[in-house]
Order: C-alpha cells, then sequence, then structure tokens
C-alpha cells in the first residue's frame, strides 16, 4: 500500500484506489462478546460510504464478511440493508465471501477478501460463491440491494468499479473499506 501519487510517480502496477475507510467497536453494546450487532456493523459500513464520499448505489460488490453461520449471516445481510437504505434498487450489488474458498483465516480473513476485491474492480469480474446453493431461510435476498450467485460473472454496475470489504471481529471491532479502480 502507498498513496496514489507515489505509486504513479514510481510507475507501479496500480490494482485498485482505497476511496473510504471505517472502523468502529460495539463491544459495550451487544449480548455477548462473540455476538454480532446490526448497529455497529451497520454504522461502519455507513462512515466508510461517508468518507470515501461514495453513494451506496455506486457499490456492484460486497465481499462480505460471511462466515455462513445462521446468526451471523442474517445479522450482516440486515446491517448492509441498514447502510444502503438510499439504495432503491434491488439486487444490484453482488455479495459474495472467499471464505466459502479458503476458509476463514483468522488474522488474515480481511486481507485476502481485500485482495478479492481488489481483483474484482481492476478484472471486472466477480467470482462466484463457491458451495452456495440457497440461502439462508432467514434471508429474502429478493427484498434487498443484494444478490449471491455461485457462478462467476461480469462486474454490473456501469461506470467506475467499486466494491466494498467488510470484516468483522469477535468482541466487536468492525471494519468496512471501498476500493475502486484505477483509472
Amino acid at each position: 500500500l502507498k498513496s496514489l501519487s507515489e505509486a504513479e510517480l514510481d510507475g507501479d502496477e496500480i490494482l485498485g484506489v482505497i476511496k473510504g475507510v471505517a472502523i468502529n467497536n460495539d463491544g459495550a453494546d451487544k449480548m455477548s462478546f462473540t455476538a454480532p450487532s446490526v448497529s455497529g456493523q451497520a454504522e461502519a459500513i455507513a462512515r466508510a460510504q461517508i468518507d470515501g464520499g461514495i453513494n451506496a448505489s455506486e457499490i456492484g460488490y460486497i465481499e462480505a464478511h460471511g462466515t455462513a453461520t445462521p446468526v451471523g449471516d442474517p445479522v450482516e445481510v440486515e446491517g448492509l440493508c441498514k447502510a444502503f437504505e438510499s439504495a432503491t434498487e434491488k439486487q444490484f450489488c453482488t455479495l459474495g465471501s472467499i471464505k466459502s474458498n479458503i476458509g476463514h483465516l483468522t488474522s488474515a480473513a480481511g486481507v485476502t477478501g481485500f485482495i478479492k476485491s481488489l481483483l474484482v474492480v481492476k478484472t471486472g469480474k466477480v467470482p462466484g460463491t463457491l458451495h452456495f446453493k440457497e440461502a439462508n431461510k432467514a434471508i429474502d435476498f429478493a427484498k434487498t440491494p443484494f444478490k449471491v450467485t455461485s457462478q462467476a460473472t461480469d462486474y454490473q454496475l456501469e461506470g467506475i468499479r467499486r466494491a466494498a470489504v467488510s470484516s468483522f471481529g469477535v468482541g466487536g471491532t468492525n471494519a468496512h473499506v471501498i476500493v475502486e479502480e484505477y483509472q
């Protein structure tokens, strides 16, 4: 990672540009140490959008924390929906998780999702979510801005390709980063 001006000056290959970042901790407001929180996740996501000057409707891919747990995934989608409430179109944003490919890499989980998101904005290709067959019964994707696919697809939105990465830690640390293609 380096500043855009430095990377351009050095002639580096630029995979993407970080546009917005936010981190918070909602540990004091949760039922337990390991419980996820809709409000904490939604706040981190919304603050990253504000930091980057990005509207939710301009993000075509979300690399979810996506641990495929019965409680965690519905909470994450609810938090995303809350942060994307200004976006009125349904299922315009693809949602995926690299954990379906390589498992949960603990402390490296966030960076692998970050790398995947950079490749999405650079190439315009969204990898399918491996092993995805049907959604958790607690999530009705048809009523959300999000869709999940098991097949690789092209990035769908017109204009600058943007992706976002969520990483949520035990104890209440929530991080969200928005990246866009380099032009």
